[in-house]
Order: C-alpha cells, then sequence, then structure tokens
C-alpha cells in the first residue's frame, strides 16, 4: 500500500537529482540514488549498458558524462513534464551543454524512474542514441 503523497515525493526525489545533475553536485547523489541502484544507457557508445549501484554508476556513467562536457560552461535540464504514479516517475527534459571541443549539445530525454524509500532505485533513459554518440564520442 502506497502512501497517498508517494508520487509526490517521488517526483521531488527525481526533481533533486536532476538538480543535482545542472548544479555538479556529486556530494548529493548518495542521498538520492540507491545503493543497488540499477541505471539502463541505451545505444553503442561508452557509456551505454546496465550499470549497477552506486559506485559503477558513477563510475561507468556520471563520471564519463562529465568529462565530455566544458566544465566551465553551463549544464541545464529543461523539463517539460514530469508524471508520477506512486513510486514511478517519467521525465521528459531537454539537456543542453557544450561539449569539450566546444560543440553545442542539446538532447532530448525521456527518463523512467523508480523511487522506493526516498531514493532512485531504477533509471531507464530514451533517446536519440545516434546523435549522443556523434555528438559526445565522434562515433555514428
Amino acid at each position: 500500500m502506497h502512501h497517498p503523497n508517494s508520487a509526490a515525493r517521488a517526483k521531488d526525489v527525481v526533481r533533486g537529482y536532476l538538480t543535482a545533475l545542472r548544479e555538479r553536485d556529486a556530494e548529493a547523489l548518495p542521498r538520492l540514488i540507491a545503493a543497488d541502484a540499477v541505471f539502463r544507457i541505451p545505444g553503442d557508445h561508452p557509456v551505454a549498458g546496465a550499470w549497477k549501484g552506486l559506485a559503477e554508476i558513477a563510475e561507468k556513467f556520471l563520471l564519463p558524462m562529465g568529462e565530455r562536457f566544458d566544465p566551465t560552461a553551463e549544464y541545464t535540464v529543461d523539463v517539460r513534464h514530469v508524471i508520477a504514479e506512486d513510486g514511478e516517475v517519467s521525465v521528459e527534459c531537454v539537456t543542453r551543454a557544450t561539449t569539450r571541443d566546444g560543440a553545442p549539445y542539446a538532447l532530448d530525454i525521456t527518463a523512467q524512474f523508480t523511487v522506493e524509500d526516498g531514493r532512485i532505485t531504477s533509471m531507464r533513459e530514451y533517446f536519440d542514441t545516434q546523435y549522443f554518440a556523434r555528438t559526445l564520442f565522434g562515433r555514428d
């Protein structure tokens, strides 16, 4: 039985995660992501895969992603929709940044989150993997 406010609480956790990404606040992530969480990133590129656990998510996804962007340039997450039911949260957003090579980067993403006990236990992202691989990793 879910608490009636569980959808609102789950949304708050996901919004906190998106804010931490935008503010490059690595210290906030352990409060927002469960120790045994699984992140699934689609495509054929260096950060694609199903990353299990906070350490692997950081090492295989978050840190390599950070290295692809200009750290002095703004990283924005323009949230279009957030829909939640119980602990399931769906987000449609556009992330914008500048690559290390100075190229503009803008990616439409839909991400499905599962939130349990105040932390993200699962994230599944869906986006244009060809654009992502070409823009960030120089491959088609």
